[in-house]
């Protein structure tokens, strides 16, 4: 594990388009500053280790493309996230705040604080293969604004997410940012697979002495970081992530989760000191289905779906990718608990048994999300501009 890049240490940033849009400013009372933090939230006086503010902290980010279907999960993740932060030790998570890689503003800029990009596919306003080339790109963006414009930046600490999360709990800092030897922290993917000779070859281009093995299983998100470590692993991530979507047999082999070996080359490149962790000592993320338990995570990320049945029959489901009509978006419906009590002889859409231990995890993840939709306004009126 190597020692955190040092300012010094880091090349600048590439060139790239100014952002073009921004909220909210960080001082204000709007609707969007609210659901960021508690009132005003106090900026950082420099990027890095010069910010200022208490070593314990976290800015939470997340990026998105600001579909109805990203934008279901979105506005479900920061209502929880404003849940969690009402728990005791939900005070230092700061603030939250959104990367909108999307042409033009979307409907929920006016509720959840947004720092809005161009992207890289302007065709993904509508729909696209993969919006998620576009998350470098934008998250460098975001950190050249930031470097320029420091109280944008609300802690010391950097937590990047995706949109399909629902907060358990408050997730505590690692340690102070502002000591080197603390580590950072992602999370170890049990279907991330770096020596995969195409993702070796990628990370000997870049850094010939280092080791495939120094390659974590992780992912940009969820990352637990310093600016200095983003702004390490950020060209590195941008580069090969546009790399992979141009070379048809690279894509192929490494699939949806293309992108993330790209952030994981950046990180073993660069000899970041991020602890990358499973279960159960991760304090990041569940994984239901394919997690029976929460573990000791901070949050649940539903990547997967599912499916229950009993008898050859359907008695329950759900998937992030039933909700992908505008209307899910502006007026979140609350969703169907797994039937209750667990019983027996109710299995999985691949075959896999409900065991207690399952039913409860996928209950509890769905009664969070439920909590987090009851708090939500019905903005459904903006309905017409989301389906223009």
């Amino acid at each position: 594990m190597g020692t955190t890049a040092s300012a010094a240490k880091v090349a600048p940033l590439p060139a790239g388009r100014a952002p073009v849009f921004l909220l909210p400013r960080s001082r204000g009372s709007s609707a969007a500053a609210a659901a960021g933090g508690a009132g005003d939230v106090e900026g950082c006086k420099a990027a890095g280790m010069g910010c200022g503010l208490p070593g314990d902290t976290i800015h939470t980010l997340f990026t998105s493309n600001g579909s109805p279907y990203q934008n279901f999960q979105a506005r479900i993740m920061v209502a929880t996230w404003k849940l969690a932060r009402a728990m005791p030790g939900g005070e230092k998570m700061v603030y939250i705040s959104r990367i909108l890689h999307r042409m033009t503003p979307d409907e929920v800029m006016d509720e959840i604080p947004t720092f809005r990009v161009d992207p890289v596919q302007p065709e993904c306003d509508r729909w696209c293969w993969f919006p998620v080339a576009d998350r470098a790109n934008a998250v460098r963006k975001w950190l050249t604004a930031a470097e320029a414009n420091p109280s944008m930046i609300k802690a010391p600490w950097l937590l990047l997410l995706e949109s399909d999360y629902v907060w358990i709990k408050p997730l505590p800092a690692p340690g102070n940012a502002y000591n080197p030897a603390v580590p950072g922290l992602s999370f170890a993917f049990d279907y991330i697979a770096p020596r995969n000779p195409h993702v070796v070859r990628m990370l000997k281009d870049k850094c010939p002495a280092c080791d495939p093995s120094s390659v974590p299983n992780s992912g940009p998100a969820p990352v637990l970081a310093r600016f200095e470590d983003f702004k390490a692993a950020t060209p590195i991530w941008e580069e090969l992530s546009q790399y992979i979507e141009t070379h048809e047999d690279v894509k192929k082999v490494l699939g949806w989760v293309r992108e993330m070996y790209a952030w994981d080359i950046g990180v073993a490149a660069n000899k970041l000191n991020i602890q990358n962790q499973g279960h159960p000592h991760t304090p990041l993320i569940s994984q239901p289905p394919h997690d029976h338990h929460a573990y000791n995570a901070s949050m649940y990320h539903y990547t997967w779906g599912s499916i229950y049945k009993e008898g050859g029959k359907e008695v329950w489901k759900f998937d992030k990718r039933f909700y992908t009509a505008p209307v899910d978006a502006l007026k979140v419906p609350k969703l169907e608990l797994p039937p209750m009590p667990w019983r027996q002889g109710i299995f999985l859409h691949d075959g896999t048994p409900i065991t207690p231990d399952l039913h409860a995890t996928l209950a509890h993840m769905i009664e969070l999300m439920n909590r987090g939709i009851e708090t939500l306004p019905d903005i459904s009126h903006k309905l017409q501009t989301a389906s223009q």
